[in-house]
């Protein structure tokens, strides 16, 4: 059964309007707002068939009609129930600490921010955050769209204004007060998400990063000054971890910014520098009759004879030839090469020469007095630290 006025009896009605709404919201609200709401209370008074679109028979677009009801939504005095077929509910007037009313400075943001978050709006206590976005927190009114659009964009379009509220709150903190400001900020935010979700592609995990994963990329980026592809570049170093984390690769990084790699090209270089080690001390290990390859630990030491000492590569092979099968070669080689060191041998010939000399010597001659004319060294620390280490015994 449907029982409706006839348009004809509609039109020789009255629809009531409100004082509240002509007093306290018209003066506030623009031309096309005011006659959408005048004609759709007009229908839900006289309950007239509704032969004519709204938007026709008020020459406006659908979406400004639309945009009305989402403004008068805003203001608490409608509801919208549905967007496709629009469905809108009128509500009866509820009194509020402030009135009901939007401050008329604010209606045009207010209206806008309807707009942006349509379908759900904000209610008079929501909007009272908004107005401190811009009296205690100094965003202008461009700063606050800005802001709630990318709240939006982190949190879902059901992002609760408390979460909006800390973001302001940080933003004001950090000088973010105006759209340049904030489009700035947020290209920033956007670039250390998308480098973290680059790093959680190539562990194939697909998943946004979290809060914490982007703040250790931004750390990365801003205060160690590695570039996104030295990033990227590092991760193969954390194929030796089962899971390799952001936790992980923090520790990793901190590492390579404290040996000077925050960029691919240095990292490149250090990996070769690396590589060309392991080939050295393979061939070192296979003069000296090792079976097992060189420790970390090892490749630096041989590394440190090569380039701090100077030594040439030829004469540190010929050593390990002499230390080929003792019980721990790498200990003697160690030994003699620091021997030669102290004696400023430097080519094959002169060590010939004094191995065959040492041999020659009798047997008395050698111990204390030979002992006490040692020459003393001038090695630093820090390669004194690495000769006392029992590299035979070293683990990986």
């Amino acid at each position: 059964m449907i029982v409706r006025f006839s348009l004809d009896a509609a039109r020789r009605m009255f629809t009531p309007v409100d004082n509240r709404f002509i007093l306290d919201y018209l003066p506030h609200a623009n031309e096309t707002c005011i006659r959408v709401y005048l004609y759709g209370l007009m229908l839900c008074s006289a309950g007239a068939v509704n032969e004519t679109s709204i938007p026709d028979a008020l020459g406006l677009s659908e979406e400004d009609v639309t945009d009305a009801f989402v403004y008068w939504q805003a203001q608490r005095l409608v509801q919208i129930r549905s967007e496709k077929p629009l469905i809108v509910e009128y509500l009866d007037f509820e009194p509020t600490d402030a009135g009901g009313v939007v401050p008329g400075k604010y209606g045009k943001l207010v209206s806008a921010l309807g707009s942006l978050i349509a379908p759900r709006q904000f209610d008079f206590r929501e909007l009272k955050h908004v107005y401190d976005w811009i009296e205690v927190y100094g965003l202008d009114e461009e700063t606050v769209l800005e802001l709630v659009s990318h709240c939006m964009d982190v949190k879902g379009r059901r992002v609760s204004v408390n979460y909006i509220d800390k973001v302001a709150s940080n933003w004001s903190e950090e000088g973010v007060r105006t759209r340049e400001k904030a489009r700035a900020y947020i290209e920033g935010y956007e670039l250390k998400k998308h480098g973290a979700s680059a790093v959680l592609r190539q562990w194939n995990r697909r998943r946004k990063p979290t809060k914490a994963e982007t703040d250790l990329y931004e750390k990365w980026v801003s205060e160690w000054g590695f570039t996104p592809e030295a990033i990227l570049a590092a991760l193969p170093k954390l194929t030796v971890s089962g899971t390799p984390n952001f936790v992980y690769l923090d520790e990793l990084l901190d590492s390579l910014r404290r040996e000077g790699q925050t960029s691919k090209a240095e990292i490149d270089r250090a990996d070769a520098k690396s590589e060309e080690e392991k080939a050295f001390a393979k061939l070192v290990f296979d003069r000296a009759g090792k079976i097992e390859p060189a420790t970390r630990t090892q490749r630096a030491q041989i590394s440190m004879y090569l380039n701090d000492f100077g030594m040439p590569r030829e004469l540190l092979l010929f050593g390990a030839e002499q230390c080929r099968g003792a019980n721990e070669p790498f200990g003697m080689m160690k030994k003699l090469w620091s021997e030669w060191y102290e004696k400023k041998i430097g080519t094959i010939e002169d060590a010939r020469k004094y191995m065959e000399g040492k041999a020659a010597a009798p047997r008395k001659n050698r111990g204390h007095a030979a002992k006490a004319q040692y020459p003393q060294h001038d090695l630093t620390d820090e390669q004194l630290e690495h000769l006392l280490v029992d590299l035979d015994k070293d683990i990986e």
